[in-house]
């Protein structure tokens, strides 16, 4: 394995394919993984992939010298880039993560070509009430129990007590508890909980696309409304009218990836070659 040291904790990168480099930042449990069935379509359409983790989580250091925030992790991809020896990436960034890219893309905008990312990028309310109820889900239930609550609000409704959702759910359960720790857990997710980049993202510089599937359950929750595609893009708009919406049709939100991972990447070669 291949590791970045930042501010003394290792950092783990993988790259993978060759031509034009993208960088990958999956949510805060599958992380890489989050893009595992999107890799063969990637290096068919001639892209090099950096899967990386940020500390406190996956292969990275668990070290928990202080606090976690978005600026370490920002840090942490910086130095990967820098180990690496690239020296301007596109970014595809989803799900609690998507932050991660959207600060990178603020603070070095001249290393970023394209930014490729789900809209979230604040904590409200409601988002810090999920992150204390994964947290606690997680500690009364075990980690694969918050797998499943989120594939039932991400993915399709469709999908609901099929088949392909179970076999989903296997899959993403054994993800999850490799990629996370009880100890640094919740550090994590209190970094996450106090994010605000509204500044951010009126001021980005890099062009800059809302990539994510229209058809989650969760869409037809009025309690989960602040995740919402519709909510989530309006707000992102209104801070950046620039930015150009890219939907999966028929696949979950920050899981269109996993859902339709060939129709996915079509959208993300899309905004890459524009």
């Amino acid at each position: 394995m291949t590791f970045a040291v930042n501010d003394g904790h290792n950092i783990w990168y993988e790259i993978n394919g060759s031509g034009t480099p993208v960088v990958l930042i999956g949510g805060f449990a599958l992380l890489h993984d989050q893009f595992e069935f999107s890799l063969p379509f990637l290096h068919k359409s001639g892209y090099s992939t950096i899967n990386w983790n940020y500390r406190g989580s996956g292969k990275s250091d668990w070290t928990l010298v202080r606090p976690y925030s978005l600026e370490d992790w920002v840090e942490d991809l910086r130095s990967v880039l820098d180990h690496a020896n690239f020296d301007k990436v596109n970014i595809w960034a989803t799900s609690t993560s998507s932050v991660v890219g959207i600060r990178f893309a603020a603070k070095y905008p001249e290393r970023v070509n394209k930014l490729i990312t789900y809209p979230w990028l604040k904590a409200d309310q409601y988002w810090k009430k999920l992150f204390d109820s994964a947290y606690g889900i997680c500690e009364m239930f075990g980690i694969r129990a918050m797998s499943r609550i989120f594939a039932g609000s991400v993915m399709p409704l469709s999908m609901q007590y099929t088949k392909e959702q179970i076999e989903y759910e296997k899959w993403s359960g054994e993800k999850y508890e490799n990629n996370l720790n009880m100890t640094t857990l919740r550090s994590t997710l209190d970094a996450l909980s106090n994010v605000d980049l509204s500044g951010d993202v009126s001021n980005l510089k890099t062009p800059t696309y809302l990539l994510l599937g229209n058809d989650s359950a969760l869409n037809q929750m009025k309690i989960k409304e602040a995740a919402h595609f519709d909510h989530l893009t309006k707000e992102f708009m209104k801070l950046n009218n620039k930015a150009i919406i890219r939907q999966v049709e028929g696949a979950g939100s920050t899981y269109c990836m996993i859902s339709k991972p060939e129709e996915t990447v079509l959208e993300v070669t899309k905004c890459i070659e524009e």
